[in-house]
């Protein structure tokens, strides 16, 4: 049981005791205690597994039993996880996906032996590749159906540690933790407010170290109350990082991609790469002046999005082409992109306008609308104008990162200002294709098209292309949807619609 779980279970003994005095609480508190641990060994003495090559079998429940048989050929990602406490006990959990399991895994097999979860997933993937008919190797005379050779091994991606801290102070993470500290402190003062206020006032009128005048260094404290906040900000982000972003390792086994990571908690995933739906490469403004991407692989199956997705905490802008070999064989690199026509930038500019102008509107006219709570300040007017030329500036920047760029393997589209990001998903996962062009698009001679990713990856969005290169893309998506050439060192195309397996 995690720690949400444990939460949830207890939360309504809490609440219902509150008013009973201590006693009744812990006797309440204990009683569940009792009850839960029966129930779980109960729940464990109960449970069984099998695997004879082709089925996964399991069998779990107390009062209702359930028995569940997993076909090996609809495996598409197998985890392995290992909590602290499990990497001290010597256990593990392994996760086994398919691509129908969207609302949680398929097999969940929580406290097993850490050699006996790795030993079946090694099984679990020799089975697959047995039924899917992988023979011995190239110019092999055995047949499908024979023993599946050993998988050949190579390391594609180790992040350095210096690598996963630098993420950690140059990404999203940073700017939460800030918010949690201030409110720790406010939570602080509100439960120690008689105790600091007492202190204060001692401090104001005494001074500090038996000098007066300690009131006029509230600034100061304020300024290094920031900065301390600053700091403590960066450390926990760093710590967190690391924890969960350490030895970040991606190997290719056979035709799998095998990722792993994390310092104290382990987790150990096993992605095909012709489950690969999506890539995203992401350079926000800091890592673009440092030569630093993070890369976000999507691929299907997964019990949700986080399970769905893996993210190489940092990469070297001069790395990206070959790892992105690495994960799509048969394209050595990011594509070189078709800028998107001129016409387009009043477009973008326009777009980033709208919520400073609507803004503006709003305060400029505040103090005209009557019963307002407050009357806004001169200063906010002159503020609010001033992101006007900031937002078109960064409108400006946008349309010259925009662009994309088709090829017989891959569809990519870039956008973005202060980050920018470019997507790259096969043509053989590409199910549809859309264009629209609204009112203003039409009249500046400008399209979006949509390329219909399958899987939870979600579409790759070509936007305000010239009409002529997105009527041409959406009739070559369309055509490449009918006809997909499979991402794969010695892939050809296939003849027919569906989706063909890598080479």
């Amino acid at each position: 049981m995690n720690l949400r779980q444990l939460l949830q279970v207890l939360a309504f003994p809490v609440i219902a005791t509150l008013g009973a005095g201590r006693l009744v609480s812990i006797g309440v508190l204990g009683t569940a205690g009792l009850v839960g641990l029966g129930y779980r060994y109960l729940a464990w003495q109960r449970f069984s597994f099998s695997f004879d090559g082709e089925v996964l079998r399991v069998e779990e429940g107390v009062l209702s039993r359930s028995a569940r048989s997993l076909d090996v050929a609809r495996v598409q990602q197998v985890e392995i996880d290992r909590g602290p406490v499990q990497r001290l006990l010597g256990l593990a959990a392994l996760r086994v996906e398919t691509a129908g399991s969207s609302a949680e895994v398929e097999v969940d097999l929580r406290v097993i032996e850490d050699d006996e979860a790795v030993a079946l997933r090694d099984a679990i993937r020799e089975g697959k590749a047995r039924v899917s008919g992988t023979t011995r190797g190239a110019g092999s005379d055995d047949v499908a159906g024979d023993e599946p050779a050993v998988p050949t091994q190579h390391e594609v991606l180790a992040v350095p540690l210096t690598h996963v801290a630098l993420a950690a102070v140059t990404g999203g993470r940073l700017l939460f933790f800030p918010a949690v500290i201030a409110g720790a402190l406010q939570f602080a003062g509100e439960v120690f407010s008689q105790f600091l206020d007492d202190v204060f006032e001692r401090l104001v009128e005494n001074g500090v170290g038996g000098r007066p005048g300690w009131a006029d260094l509230t600034l100061q404290a304020g300024l290094l109350l920031a900065a301390a906040v600053l700091v403590l900000a960066v450390v926990a982000a760093v710590v967190v990082g690391v924890l969960q972003d350490a030895n970040f390792r991606v190997t290719r086994v056979g035709d799998d991609l095998h990722i792993s990571r994390g310092l104290l908690a382990t987790r150990d995933s096993v992605v095909p790469l012709r489950r690969v739906q999506l890539i995203e490469i992401q350079r926000n403004w800091l890592r673009r002046l440092l030569g630093y991407a993070t890369v976000r692989i999507h691929s299907a199956g997964g019990s949700g999005d986080a399970d769905r997705r893996v993210t190489v905490p940092l990469l070297a802008d001069a790395a990206v082409d070959a790892f992105v070999g690495a994960v799509l064989p048969g394209v050595p690199r990011v594509p070189d992109l078709v800028a998107h026509p001129s016409q387009a930038r009043r477009r973008v500019v326009f777009r980033w306008l709208r919520p400073p102008l609507v803004l503006v509107a709003l305060v400029w006219t505040w103090n005209e609308v009557p019963f307002v709570p407050f009357v806004a300040p001169g200063w906010a007017r002159v503020g609010v104008v001033v992101l006007l030329p900031l937002a078109a500036l960064l409108g400006i920047v946008e349309h010259r990162h925009l662009g994309h760029a088709l090829t017989d393997r891959i569809v990519a589209s870039r956008r973005g200002a202060l980050s920018i990001t470019t997507g790259i998903a096969p043509v053989v996962k590409v199910q549809a294709a859309s264009r629209t062009a609204n009112w203003f698009q039409r009249r500046l001679r400008l399209t979006t098209v949509h390329a219909h990713v399958a899987g939870p990856g979600g579409d790759l969005e070509v936007l305000d292309a010239g009409e002529e290169a997105g009527r041409n893309l959406h009739v070559a998506l369309v055509a490449h949807a009918a006809d997909p050439v499979p991402v794969g060192p010695t892939a050809e195309r296939g003849s027919g619609g569906g989706e063909a397996e890598p080479a």
